[in-house]
């Protein structure tokens, strides 16, 4: 287990360090998250929203924003070359789950802030019940950046644009959207962690199987 953590670990640092330098994936996500809130603010004002569109807006804000600021953890590593490099130096399982240590650190940070910034300035946008809604924030989180990690690595393998990204990734998706919108309007409507606990079990169950299967495919397609 040591021997694919410690690794892991390494390439998180590694990825964490070129996007502090760079600053790409950080600058494409705040001003996702800025932009849509901006829209949103703009379009709806002061108008009442019913909590199912409320649910639809934040998940369209996590979903568009974690697409476009998480999908060059492959394709830069192959734009640069250092993929090579990481071949030959570190288990590809090491490589999969560093990638996706990064990916679901940066899109849990973008979701939180396109919550706070939802509340901030949509007072129709309202939590209800703050730990249920952080809950379906975290665990929607853990699938939306599970389902960019693998989908990431596909387009880059296959020498494929940013583009293709959200058009392959929503099937993958669509399981975690369901429950997650589901289980958004519950939280936003007051319901305890307790009354939401199926739909996230269903989403944190459907990621948790999405990971298995990608890291037992990832060293096939990494290696190939």
């Amino acid at each position: 287990m040591n021997g694919t953590f410690s690794p892991s670990l390494a390439v998180a640092a590694k990825d964490l360090r070129s996007e502090l330098r760079t600053r790409y994936g950080l600058t494409t996500l705040a001003l996702s998250v800025v932009t849509t809130v901006a829209l949103v603010v703009f379009a709806a004002g002061e108008e009442p929203l019913s909590k199912p569109l409320s649910a639809a807006i934040v998940w369209i804000a996590m979903v568009t924003t974690a697409m476009a600021g998480l999908g060059r953890t492959f394709i830069s590593e192959e734009e640069r070359g250092t993929s090579v490099f990481l071949r030959l130096t570190t288990p590809s399982l090491s490589v999969y789950f560093g990638k996706l240590g990064v990916n679901l650190a940066l899109c849990t940070l973008a979701n939180v802030a396109t919550a706070v910034l939802f509340f901030l300035f949509v007072p129709a946008i309202g939590a209800g019940n703050m730990i249920s809604y952080t809950a379906v924030v975290l665990s929607g989180s853990l699938g939306i950046s599970a389902s960019a990690t693998i989908i990431s690595a596909i387009v880059a393998k296959a020498g494929g644009r940013n583009a293709l990204l959200p058009v392959l990734a929503f099937p993958l998706l669509v399981p975690v959207l369901l429950p997650g919108v589901n289980a958004t309007i519950a939280a936003m409507a007051g319901f305890s962690i307790a009354e939401i606990l199926g739909d996230l079990v269903v989403v944190t169950s459907y990621s948790g199987i999405l990971i298995v299967v990608s890291a037992l495919v990832f060293d096939v397609l990494w290696e190939d």
